[in-house]
């Protein structure tokens, strides 16, 4: 089998300067390389995993789209699958099929063969996703229902004998609430207080599911509780407060953003769940096409200009700038951001985050950020005149500039950027290319089904001349491990505003963001529904979902 360091190189996943380095640093910390690797943020550890499959000759398993046999799990113990950090998946022919960090293992195959009685068949899989499954069928023990459940009933048997008393399962249920959110990859935990109630929801794949109904009692507990890690002021029920705290899962730090609102019942909670060890940095992974890599790729070789992510909150702008930072070779430019906040940490790029107390603005760090010698600035969003202003005089002094804004589709930009009193002459000069998206929920794999659309869907999503009428795609249907929602993950649909010579004209001279598109879209231009109606074709999600994210 070829080293992978060669193999890395091969695929053109590493420059030979990045392995160089990443060889010294092996060689001073004795780690395996694909560790060091992924730690230096050059390789992230799905595509390794599936690069040291490929040269081996194993098959790679994706298990947040397999379904788990429990019957297979409960063959195997919870400790082999610690000590050895596998995943049992199913069981046919007297085959016990695995997947396991290291496919190569042959101890670990072997005492498992032993201990189990069958013969194993390995398959290499994302190390995060083989411990997630392992908490998930191992360590819960029961389900996370039952055990909420319980500490619902203690809490409310300590009311009778005090405070005190209900603090440990207070406690104890906050972090399961946590837990049960970032296992169903929610982005958010709301905690509502009601007239009689406490309900607990989850945002998961941008749709908003209710989940517990608690006892109104527990409800100051909760509030309580959650100002104290916060550190916010609990004495404070009158106005909104927003404060962060800190929570481990899997062994991965997750930072959580809080904030409280009063109503007419009472403090709602709020818990953005920033799951640093859960985002795709790449690309390919966030669900852009080749096509659209490439586009990107080109972008990212300008030497200066604006280059601006647009689209509502929520759309996965900022997953997307990170990702496209992540491509451009970092010990070549000196790269520097600006955020509010700074949401991933990025290897070997100079991030600074707002502080709008201590007089750090968005306008301010611009200013001082020319004199540290950038070749590349990340502005988090332009949010007024003064943010655009500096944005654009940093990207026509030789700089090449990333940011948000928030508009509805790429050609729209261009008129937003003139409302914020940008004068027109600039945007033509400055903006290289606008870049719109939009989060759409992938079909569960697990349940789809395929069918074919008949005349009366096709009409009534206005589709009546659509390529792909008359084709087999899927639709969603529902199963245990989607939650019954049909859906199992998100991915980004993409429209790709690049200023071209006449869009450059059409601009100078005032036209209309309709008028804009439609030259675009003569020059090649996919927009955002097509974009989804292109994943649609190829099975990823559904023509009700396309339709739901692009109206």
């Amino acid at each position: 089998m070829a080293l992978l360091g060669e193999v890395l190189l091969k695929e053109g996943m590493v420059t030979q300067q990045q392995l160089a380095i990443a060889l010294r640093e092996q060689k001073r910390t004795k780690e395996l390389l694909g560790a060091v690797l992924v730690r230096l943020g050059i390789v992230n550890e799905k595509n390794l995993s599936k690069i040291i499959a490929s040269s081996s000759d194993i098959a790679y398993v994706d298990l947040k789209q397999t379904q788990i046999d429990p019957a297979a799990v409960q063959i195997v113990t919870g400790d082999l699958a610690r000590r050895f950090t596998l995943m049992p998946v199913s069981l046919a022919n007297d085959i016990l099929h695995v997947a396991i960090d290291n496919p190569n293992d042959v101890v670990a195959i072997d005492t498992l063969s032993r201990a189990t009685g069958f013969a194993i068949e390995s398959y290499a899989a994302d190390r995060t996703d083989i411990l997630e499954a392992i908490e998930l069928f191992y360590d819960i023990g029961t389900s996370l229902d039952d055990n909420i459940d319980k500490l619902v009933t203690a809490a409310m048997g300590g009311g009778a004998l005090g405070e005190e008393a209900m603090e440990a399962p207070i406690a104890k249920l906050i972090d399961l609430f946590l837990i049960k959110g970032l296992r169903k990859t929610a982005t958010d935990v709301h905690i509502s207080s009601e007239q009689k109630s406490v309900r607990v929801s989850y945002r998961v794949d941008g749709i908003l599911q209710s989940d517990s109904i608690l006892p109104r009692e527990l409800h100051n507990s909760f509030v309580t509780r959650v100002k104290i890690l916060s550190g916010m002021n609990i004495a404070e029920q009158r106005l909104p407060q927003e404060g962060t705290m800190d929570f481990e899962f899997l062994g991965r730090n997750v930072d959580i953003r809080t904030a409280t609102s009063p109503s007419i019942n009472g403090e709602n909670l709020s818990l953005r769940l920033l799951d640093k060890g859960n985002v795709a940095l790449d690309l390919g992974r966030i669900g852009m096409s080749s096509q659209e890599q490439e586009i990107i790729r080109r972008l990212a070789l300008i030497p200066h200009g604006l280059i601006l992510m647009a689209g509502p909150t929520g759309s996965g702008k900022t997953t997307t700038l990170y990702s496209i930072l992540k491509e451009i070779n970092a010990l070549e430019k000196n790269i520097l951001t600006i955020e509010d906040p700074v949401e991933y940490e990025l290897p070997m790029i100079k991030q600074t985050q707002l502080n709008v107390q201590a007089g750090l603005t968005f306008q301010k760090a611009i200013r001082h950020f020319l004199r540290q010698d950038p070749d590349i600035l990340l502005v988090g969003e332009i949010r007024d005149l003064e943010t655009a202003k500096t944005t654009f005089q940093a990207a026509m002094t030789g700089h090449l500039v990333f940011s948000t804004i928030h508009t509805n589709s790429a050609a729209a930009t261009v008129a937003r950027i003139r409302d914020l009193g940008i004068d027109l002459f600039y945007i033509p000069t400055t903006v290289r290319a606008v870049v719109a998206q939009r989060l759409i929920r992938r079909l569960c794999k697990a349940c789809r089904e395929k069918y074919v659309p008949g005349e009366s869907e096709l009409n009534s999503y206005g589709l009546e001349d659509w390529d792909g009428a008359g084709k087999e795609i899927y639709r969603a249907m529902g199963c245990e491990k989607c939650n019954h929602t049909g859906y199992l993950g998100r991915s980004g649909i993409f429209e790709i505003f690049v200023i071209s010579p006449e869009i450059s004209k059409a601009v100078s001279e005032n036209a209309s963001s309709f008028m804009l598109e439609e030259i675009a879209r003569s020059e090649g231009m996919v927009t955002l529904r097509e974009s989804g109606l292109e994943k649609v074709v190829q099975g990823h999600t559904s023509l009700e979902e396309v339709i739901r994210v692009t109206l």
